[in-house]
């Protein structure tokens, strides 16, 4: 090339074209646009580093190549960027992807990425701080914040919630084999919790399943059917309000008020105050039944009373019962049809009986006013007023008699009862029955008179 510049005087001369040979060793010139830039490539060819390269658009493919990026940036704005069966090996670089999709692969790591669509095979210890999961399946989510959850399913597992708060919106949560171990759910539909605690139930409904124990609850209304199953309460409180119980048993009920409804039967229950309205085919066993100011009215029913203390009241009547001990106050109108009455040892009060009869005319021969029966009395008198009119006298007698047929006379006025003059007659001798007979002094010289009995008991 010495004599070069000799034939060759412009510099411009000088550009050559630059070739290459292909896989067959032939030789192809590398051509460039109007800029200077390379046009093509050959296939299966290494770039040994890019450094602060923008491809603003076309296709980047790689297939069973290597993108290796050490210390650089990699920004990629638009287009698309295919990787079949190779890897992109990231060390200490960014790599910046607007608006592109990855079809497939492996991100160990993705600091502040937004993923707008696609789906993720698996994501391993990787956090999400904001956007939207279309859909989860079959993943592990050990950490973090789930800031909405819409129509998700989860099958398995253990959700575990510490300090924080599950939102729903508007959707539904599936939960099928989980736990949930804290935390407000502010409304459960169709779903079936078979066991654990739920720290607080406020304004749910419950339509099926059992509760194993509720501890501090409120029932302020509406109605708790159980059928079959048993309500176990050790050391809580349940405070039910408006509440209707259809059936079960109720082994324990303390400070409680039953406005309406049937007790089927209670057993060794105390019942502090109220009213029961009807007791029917019920057995008291023991303890005593104290009434005061009230009335127990029973209709058509019996009443089973054994080894229990009656301290006060009135039984209007008593049919059939047997009195072991005790003190009866006072007895009116009773008949006992059977039984023992082992010793009487003294009577508190002494009964009174009084009888009376107005306003009787008297006849020309005595004629029987009234008739007692005095077998049950220890001391009894009659008193007569004659009332007129007139001045006309009237006789009294009283009679006795052993069977109530054949009379005698034990004793009579010693002169006729004046017209507003009083005579008490006391009998000297004791018999089952005893009358009070009267007449008029004058034959034909009628009067009426007012006849009183007063008895009193042994």
């Amino acid at each position: 090339m010495p004599n070069f510049s000799t034939f060759n005087p412009n510099p411009d001369n000088l550009r050559t074209l630059i070739f290459g040979r292909d896989d067959t060793s032939a030789s192809q010139a590398i051509a460039t646009d109007t800029a200077g830039r390379v046009l093509t490539v050959p296939a299966g060819g290494t770039i040994n580093a890019v450094l602060g390269t923008t491809i603003t658009g076309g296709t980047v493919a790689l297939s069973g190549g290597t993108v290796a990026v050490s210390g650089g940036t990699v920004a990629i704005s638009g287009g698309t960027v295919a990787i079949s069966g190779g890897t992109v090996a990231l060390s200490g670089g960014t790599v910046a992807v607007s608006g592109a999709t990855i079809t497939a692969g492996t991100l160990d790591a993705v600091l502040g990425a937004t993923i707008t669509t696609g789906t993720l095979a698996a994501v391993s210890g990787a956090t999400i701080t904001t956007g939207t999961l279309a859909a989860v399946l079959g993943a592990t989510i050990t950490t973090g914040t789930l800031a909405a959850i819409l129509g998700a399913t989860i099958t398995g597992g253990t959700v575990a919630i510490s300090g924080g708060t599950v939102a729903l919106s508007g959707g539904t949560v599936a939960v099928s084999g989980a736990t949930i171990t804290a935390g407000t759910l502010d409304a459960v539909l169709g779903a079936t919790i078979t066991s654990g605690t739920l720290a607080a139930v406020s304004g749910a409904t419950i339509t099926t399943g059992t509760l194993a124990a509720i501890l501090g609850a409120t029932i302020t209304g509406g109605t708790v059917a159980i059928s079959g199953g048993t309500v176990a309460l050790s050391g809580g409180t349940v405070a039910v309000s408006g509440a209707t119980i259809t059936a079960g048993t109720l082994d324990a009920v303390l400070g409680a008020t039953i406005t309406t409804g049937t007790l089927a039967a209670v057993s060794g229950a105390t019942i502090t105050t109220g009213t029961l309205a009807a007791i029917l085919g019920a057995t008291i066993t023991g303890g005593t039944v104290a009434i005061s100011g009230g009335t127990v009215a029973l209709s058509g029913g019996t009443v089973a009373v054994s080894g229990a203390t009656i301290t006060a009241g009135t039984l209007d009547a008593v049919l059939g019962a047997t009195i072991t001990t005790g003190t009866l106050a006072a007895v009116l109108g009773a008949t006992i049809t059977a039984g023992t009455l082992s010793s009487v040892t003294s009577i508190s009060q002494k009964s009174f009986q009084e009888a009376t009869s107005l306003t009787v005319a008297t006849t020309d021969a005595f004629a029987s006013i009234m008739s007692v029966t005095t077998s049950v009395y220890g001391t009894y008198s009659f008193f007569v007023y004659n009332r007129g009119p007139g001045v006309n006298a009237a006789d009294a007698i009283v009679e006795i008699s052993a069977n109530g047929t054949n009379w005698y006379t034990d004793v009579s006025t010693d002169s006729g009862i004046a017209v507003g003059s009083v005579e008490v007659l006391v009998p000297q001798r004791f018999l089952k029955y005893t009358r009070l007979s009267s007449k008029s002094t004058t034959a034909g010289n009628a009067t009426t008179v007012d006849v009183y009995f007063n008895g009193q008991g042994t």
